[in-house]
């Protein structure tokens, strides 16, 4: 039986005022790190917004907001810590004044302001709440603007008239709930820094888009477009409405030689339709579609993002060679299951992918998940949630290997190795007092210039002790390989770790 949860929950409701969900999740994740406070949520009180907080024991009973209300939400220790830490992120909120007294620069309210004061502007970045994200991103479609869209919970039918009305205009609109892009070499959102190339990407998918993108920098082809399309866009509802018009972009691309796919399995008729339409582009193309069998027809179709990135490289000339990391102690058994804590929602999902062609039965998390994020920033902005998942794995007996990645690029952490690197410390050394080995396999995508620093960012989980591969699905096929030599007789079920 769990102990009695004795923190207290206490919220504040701002009427009519709003901050964009990068200034939120900012805001949640420096009022977190007070002491005494176990988490914090700030949010635009819209019914997508509640209904996570309800599902994260985030929700208080008595709470009334309407959807235009920003809301404080602090779960701590006592009363007196989760008003104070209320105070904290209230007064960074409404606060106005520089420290010379003088009023702050008021910024553009509007599209149409946004457009007066940018002469020659043509792109527009939105990471309104989902509520409202629709008629903004309206206005500047309208404003004859393409749109990078980070916004997430806008409702699928929205999404349909919006994109809709993007192809009219010969516009892109990327997203919503887009997280990479790269667009003559701007980098938008979560996007590495590449060197330019031949290869266009298109991408239903964040983090996916950015493993292809790293592995064809590391074969030296580069990237001439990459250009998000939001999760959706292969659905059966939306139909490719978005990749359909980027493609039809990279086709008359001059920069673009070769085209690449990225994305979980489309609906049947929707990915019937894709290959087709790849088939007669004109340029080389592969569809890296995670989970779908490798086939060399008309279409190159890959599985995998390692496997997609290497089909992709050939086709431009420049072959990507995988090298096979250091793979000690294969012949030994794991002391327990195979616990993945993943930052990004495609690399976990590969993972499973390469895991359960295996056979092997893991439990794979998606802690960019909005069950995990829910009012506070997502664990590639922030790792401290993902960090302390990985302390506590050293504590479970079930586990026995956690598979790791690290994302790195505009918009990361500065230095998301350092509290991986500790936590992995604290893990194994917890293990190996109870008398177990804790194994942690992981790989980073990044780039050589992106500001972290890949070479510092590398060291510092290999010193700690992380098993580190060239790709994400390397690190997942070794974490096969270790899992399916457990004796015989061990339980080979996923290890189950409290939410």
């Amino acid at each position: 039986m769990s102990a009695p949860d004795t923190t207290v929950l206490r919220a504040r409701v701002l009427p009519r005022l709003y901050r964009d969900s990068v200034a939120l999740m900012a805001l949640a994740s420096a009022t977190e790190k007070r002491e005494g406070v176990r988490r914090v949520g700030a949010v635009m009180a819209t019914p997508g917004n509640l209904d996570i907080l309800e599902r994260s024991s985030m929700r208080p009973d008595d709470l009334v907001a309407a959807p235009d209300d920003l809301l404080l939400v602090v779960r701590a220790d006592d009363e007196a810590i989760a008003q104070e830490a209320l105070d904290s992120a209230e007064a960074g909120l409404t606060a106005v004044e520089q420290s010379t007294g003088e009023r702050a620069e008021q910024l553009p309210q509007s599209i149409a302001e946004g457009v007066a004061v940018a002469d020659g502007a043509t792109l527009a970045t939105i990471s309104t709440p989902g509520a409202y994200a629709p008629a903004v991103v309206e206005q500047a479609l309208r404003s004859g603007l393409h749109v990078f869209c980070f916004s997430d919970n806008v409702s699928i039918e929205d999404e349909v008239r919006l994109k809709r009305l993007a192809v009219d205009r010969g516009l892109l609109l990327m997203g919503p709930d887009c997280g990479t892009a790269i667009l003559d070499g701007v980098p938008l959102g979560f996007a590495n820094v590449v060197q330019r190339g031949s290869v266009g990407i298109v991408a239903a998918s964040g983090t996916g888009a950015q493993e292809v993108s790293c592995l064809l920098d590391v074969a030296g082809c580069g990237v001439s477009q990459l250009i998000g399309v939001g999760g959706r866009d292969l659905s059966a509802e939306v139909d490719g409405l978005m990749t359909h018009h980027a493609l039809d972009m990279l086709a008359a691309d001059e920069a673009t030689e070769v085209v690449v796919v990225v994305s979980k399995p489309p609906a049947p008729a929707v990915a019937e339709r894709l290959l087709a339409r790849l088939a007669i582009l004109g340029k080389p193309v592969v569809a890296c579609l995670l989970g779908l069998p490798d086939s060399d027809g008309p279409v190159v179709v890959r599985g995998t993002l390692e496997g997609g990135a290497i089909a992709a490289a050939e086709l431009a000339g420049h072959p990507l060679v995988i090298e096979a990391a250091a793979t000690p102690d294969l012949d030994v058994p794991l002391s327990g299951g195979v616990l993945g804590l993943y930052t990004g929602g495609t690399l976990a999902s590969e993972s499973k992918v390469v895991l359960g062609a295996a056979g092997v039965h893991a439990e794979i998390l998606d802690l960019g998940d909005d069950e995990f994020t829910a009012g506070r920033p997502h664990p590639m902005i922030e790792p401290a949630e993902r960090s302390a998942r990985v302390a506590a794995a050293g504590e479970n007996p079930l586990v026995g290997l956690v598979l790791v990645d690290l994302v790195l690029g505009h918009g990361s952490s500065a230095d998301p190795a350092a509290p991986l690197a500790e936590a992995v410390r604290s893990a194994r050394a917890a293990a190996a007092k109870d008398g177990r080995e804790l194994v942690v396999v992981g790989s980073v995508c990044g780039a050589p210039d992106d500001p972290q620093g890949i070479d510092q960012q590398r060291a510092l989980l290999r010193d700690a002790g992380v098993l580190l591969h060239p790709s994400n699905a390397s690190a997942a096929r070794y974490a096969a390989a270790r899992a399916t030599v457990a004796p015989t007789g061990a339980s080979t079920s996923s290890p189950k770790e409290d939410a």
